[in-house]
């Protein structure tokens, strides 16, 4: 009893060893079990690490192979197509100036066609009218020169071809009443070589009043100016000095003057024979005032002769003129052309050019954004590794931790 008294004695403290040692082996085996579940998840976390760097070396290598893929921009090329395009727009604005300027030069050029057209048209109708008018009193000259009566006996004896006097006469302008006046019928008179060859017309005279002159007169002096008169000789422009002898003649002791009151102050200062003669064919002596009218249908024939060769001279200088004209409207014609024709090969020259300008703008602005673009897509394939770079060595730092 005693034995197990000593024994029963002995029991707790071996309950507690026990129990003791059961604690520290439930301790030890929770703490293989935190050791283990810390293996396992630092093997997943290992897992996760090989995972993510895997993930990344596959995205690295994907970036890697689109920057190789994306082209780098051609600047050589482009910088050569945007030096074109400046040359092109260049000609294109320098085209289009041309353009504008035959857009505004053909209706200049048509206006002017169009003023010269009426100056032809204007000139040309001054023209007819001048010629349409000398033609008439030309067919009223020889219509009124043309004797009924005297044309048949002048055949008749070969002298239908005879020049009249009038025809040779060159009168200062507003002085061939005067003339006519005087000479009346000698006006018209008929040169023959000599006057006695008309002695055999004594028994067949004309049918009307007719004048012959010699051809080869004797000279006769002129009529002396008296108190400040002018002889009407003076009047008269002839070359022929055998005709100025016969007119001298016929004018001698008549003297110029204005008009019938002026030629009434100065008839005192006439002499026997004498006479004053004014612009309107009136005749005034020392005591006579004779009035001048047309005795027939001939009178008027040096003013309508005066007015023919003015007509004539008037007629030239007219179709020069219009000559001028046309030729103006000709070159006026051609330079409208012309200004067509060049603004229909500008408008296609602009044209073209235009669009050749267009289409290298286009392929200008093609490349540059399509660089822009790779350039832009390189970059971010750039920044994308270097921050996939930067996570394989963070994972690298953490695996190496682990």
């Amino acid at each position: 009893e005693a034995q197990v008294e000593e024994q029963s004695a002995g029991f707790p403290s071996f309950e507690d060893a026990l129990r003791q040692a059961q604690d520290k082996a439930n301790q030890q085996r929770a703490r293989v079990g935190d050791i283990q579940q810390q293996i396992q998840v630092l093997a997943a976390e290992q897992r996760g690490l090989e995972e993510q760097s895997r993930q990344l070396n596959a995205r690295r290598d994907r970036l890697t192979a689109e920057r190789h893929a994306v082209e780098a921009p051609d600047t050589a090329h482009l910088n050569n197509l945007q030096t074109q395009l400046a040359i092109a727009e260049a000609a294109n604005e320098e085209v289009q100036g041309v353009l504008e300027s035959l857009q505004q030069l053909v209706p200049q050029r048509d206006n002017e066609r169009a003023q010269a057209q009426v100056i032809v048209n204007a000139e040309s109708s001054k023209l007819t009218e001048l010629s349409a008018r000398g033609d008439a009193l030309r067919a009223l000259q020889e219509k009124l020169q043309t004797n009924d009566k005297l044309q048949p006996w002048l055949s008749k004896h070969g002298l239908e071809q005879l020049q009249p006097l009038w025809q040779k006469l060159h009168v200062q302008t507003g002085w061939e009443t005067a003339l006519e006046s005087v000479l009346r019928e000698r006006i018209a008179a008929l040169p023959v070589g000599q006057l006695d060859m008309l002695k055999g017309f004594a028994g067949d005279a004309p049918p009307v009043k007719l004048s012959f002159i010699q051809a080869t007169p004797q000279a006769i002096a002129p009529t002396p100016p008296i108190g400040g008169l002018k002889p009407l000789i003076d009047m008269v422009q002839i070359s022929d000095t055998g005709l100025r002898a016969i007119l001298s003649d016929w004018l001698q002791g008549a003297f110029a003057i204005d008009s019938l009151a002026a030629a009434l102050a100065d008839r005192d200062k006439l002499g026997a024979g004498q006479c004053l003669v004014a612009k309107d064919g009136h005749v005034i002596t020392r005591a006579s005032v004779s009035f001048y009218a047309p005795d027939s249908e001939q009178a008027g024939l040096l003013a309508r002769a005066q007015e023919i060769e003015n007509l004539d001279k008037q007629i030239r200088a007219q179709a020069l003129i219009a000559d001028e004209a046309k030729a103006a409207l000709t070159r006026a014609g051609s330079a409208y052309a012309n200004a067509q024709q060049q603004l229909a090969q500008t408008r296609a020259q602009a044209a073209e050019a235009q669009s050749r300008a267009h289409d290298m703008k286009v392929d200008v602005l093609r490349l540059t954004q399509a660089a822009e673009q790779a350039l832009t897509r390189r970059n971010q394939i750039e920044g994308d590794l270097t921050e996939v770079d930067t996570s394989l060595a963070q994972l690298q730092e953490q695996q190496a931790m682990a």
